[in-house]
C-alpha cells in the first residue's frame, strides 16, 4: 500500500513561511528571489562563503517550488545521468529509459529541459529523486501538489514509499489546502454570479519550434503542432489537461511570448477592430516572471500600459480581494503609498502583474496555475478579484489548472490534448501535435 503524501506534509499559510522553511530544511543553500535583488545576492554570498566550512553528515535530495530550478542540466536524459553517476551506480542507457517510461518522460527524454511544462520538470525532479535516493539521507519537497495532476499523484506517492524503504527522511513543505482535490464550494460571496463574457479564439498553421538554433543556416528545428482552431467561447474559461499535454504551450503561443509560425488570435465580443489580439499572461511561478525589477518597474508593464492605470487596477484587485477573503491574508495586501518598499509579498507580485496586464487592455487574461504560492482560500479571493474587476474592462479570463476548485465558477471549458507523431523530423510532421477540443459547461 502506497503511502500518503499528507503524511509526511507540514502545511503554511504563505508563499514566504513555506520558502523560509524550505531553505533551512536545505541547510540555506538557496537564495531567496522573492525578496530583490539586494536580498539575493546577500543570500548568495552567504552560501558562497560557507564553501569551506565542516563538510556535511549526509546528502540532501530536493525538489524546489518551481521543480525547473533543481535541474541542472540541458535534457532529462542528462538529468538522469548525472543522478545516476553522483550516486555510484552502475547504469547504462537503457536503465535511463526505463525510469524516463515510468515517469512518462520518454517522448521529451531529449528535449531541452526549458521546454518542458510545469507538470513535466516535477516528473523529471520526482525521477531524479528516486535515482538520488541511495546517496541521500534526507528528502525535501516543496509544493508538489500545484504541479502533478491528480492523476499523476501517485508518483509521488511511489518516491515517499521508496524513501521509506530506504529508511530517509521525507518532508513535504506545502501550502494551506494545496492538497485540496474538492470543488470551491466555500468561494467568495457572488461566486455563482459572475457574469458571462463571450469571446473567440482562433488558432491556423500554428507550429511552435521546441529549441533554438544559433546556427541562423540551420532550420531543422523540432516543432510541435496546433491543430487548426475557431471556438467560440465564454468567461471564465477554463483550460484542462494531463501534465504534459501542451496547455502552457497554447497559452504562451496566445500571448505572443514565443516564437512561433502560424496566426493566433483572440477576440472579444464588441471589441474595435483595432484592438489587440493577443493575450497578457500570468506565469505560474510568477518569481520567474518578475525578472528581478523594482515592484514600481513592474506596476509599468511591458507593452507600454500607463502606471497610473495599472496602479488602478491594482487597487480594484485589492478592494475586491478584500471583500472577498475577510481573514487576516487580507491584511497583507500593500497599500499603494507601500509601491516602494523594498520587500513585497508573493500576493503582491502577483497582482501588480495582473494589474499592469490588465491596464494595457489585452485580448484576454491568461492566469496559469493561479494556485502557485498561494492557499487555497487566498487563490480562491485571488482569482474571484481577478475575474471581476477584467469582466468589467471587458477581457475574457482563461485559467490553466489541475484544480477542480474552479468548476463551480468557469462557464466554458477548452481540453488540451497531446499526440505523439510516428515518424517527427520536418515541419509536415512534427514531434507531437496538440489539438484543442471545447468541453462546453459543465466542464
Amino acid at each position: 500500500m502506497m503511502s500518503s503524501p499528507e503524511s509526511c506534509t507540514e502545511f503554511f499559510s504563505s508563499y514566504e513561511a513555506r520558502e523560509d522553511a524550505f531553505r533551512a530544511a536545505v541547510n540555506f543553500k538557496l537564495a531567496r528571489r522573492y525578496g530583490g535583488p539586494a536580498q539575493f545576492w546577500d543570500d548568495f554570498r552567504a552560501i558562497t562563503s560557507r564553501v569551506s566550512a565542516a563538510p556535511e553528515t549526509g546528502r540532501i535530495a530536493s525538489i524546489t517550488s518551481n521543480p525547473r530550478d533543481c535541474l541542472a542540466f540541458a535534457s532529462a536524459e542528462q538529468v538522469l545521468s548525472a543522478a545516476f553517476m553522483s550516486c555510484d551506480k552502475p547504469f547504462d542507457t537503457s536503465l535511463i529509459t526505463e525510469i524516463a517510461s515510468h515517469y512518462g518522460l520518454a517522448e521529451v527524454l531529449t528535449q531541452p529541459v526549458r521546454t518542458l511544462s510545469g507538470g513535466e520538470s516535477v516528473k523529471l525532479a520526482l525521477a531524479k529523486t528516486s535515482v538520488s535516493l541511495a546517496s541521500s539521507s534526507k528528502v525535501v519537497i516543496s509544493s508538489p501538489f500545484t504541479w502533478l495532476s491528480p492523476a499523476n499523484r501517485y508518483l509521488l506517492e511511489e518516491v515517499i514509499e521508496l524513501g521509506q524503504r530506504q529508511d530517509r527522511e521525507i518532508s513535504i513543505l506545502a501550502l494551506d489546502g494545496e492538497h485540496d482535490l474538492s470543488a470551491a464550494a466555500d468561494g467568495p460571496t457572488g461566486w455563482s454570479r459572475i457574469d458571462v463574457l463571450p469571446f473567440s479564439l482562433r488558432m491556423s498553421g500554428v507550429r511552435i519550434p521546441l529549441t533554438l538554433s544559433l546556427n541562423p543556416l540551420d532550420d531543422a528545428v523540432p516543432l510541435a503542432a496546433v491543430t487548426d482552431t475557431d471556438m467560440n467561447l465564454e468567461s471564465p474559461c477554463l483550460i484542462t489537461g494531463e501534465n504534459g499535454q501542451g496547455k502552457s504551450l497554447i497559452a504562451r503561443a496566445a500571448a505572443g511570448s514565443l516564437a512561433l509560425r502560424g496566426n493566433v488570435s483572440i477576440t472579444r465580443e464588441r471589441a474595435a477592430e483595432s484592438a489587440e489580439t493577443r493575450a497578457g499572461l500570468l506565469f505560474q511561478d510568477v518569481q520567474a516572471q518578475t525578472l528581478m525589477r523594482s515592484f514600481a518597474d513592474l506596476a509599468a508593464g511591458k507593452r507600454g500600459a500607463d502606471r497610473d492605470a495599472a496602479v488602478s487596477v491594482y487597487n480594484r484587485l485589492r478592494d475586491e480581494y478584500n471583500a472577498s477573503l475577510n481573514r487576516a491574508e487580507s491584511s497583507r495586501w500593500l497599500q499603494i503609498n507601500e509601491f516602494d518598499r523594498r520587500e513585497h509579498s508573493l500576493l503582491d507580485v502577483k497582482a501588480v502583474l495582473t494589474a499592469a496586464r490588465l491596464a494595457a487592455a489585452p485580448a484576454a487574461l491568461i492566469l496559469d496555475e493561479p494556485d502557485w504560492g498561494l492557499s487555497r482560500s487566498s487563490s480562491i479571493a485571488f482569482v474571484a478579484s481577478v475575474i471581476a474587476v477584467a469582466h468589467r474592462m471587458g477581457i475574457p479570463v482563461l485559467l490553466i489548472s489541475h484544480k477542480p476548485w474552479w468548476l463551480p465558477l468557469v462557464r466554458s471549458c477548452l481540453a488540451v490534448t497531446r499526440t505523439a507523431s510516428k515518424a517527427p523530423g520536418s515541419e509536415q510532421d512534427p514531434v507531437f501535435t496538440v489539438s484543442l477540443q471545447h468541453g462546453g459547461q459543465p466542464c
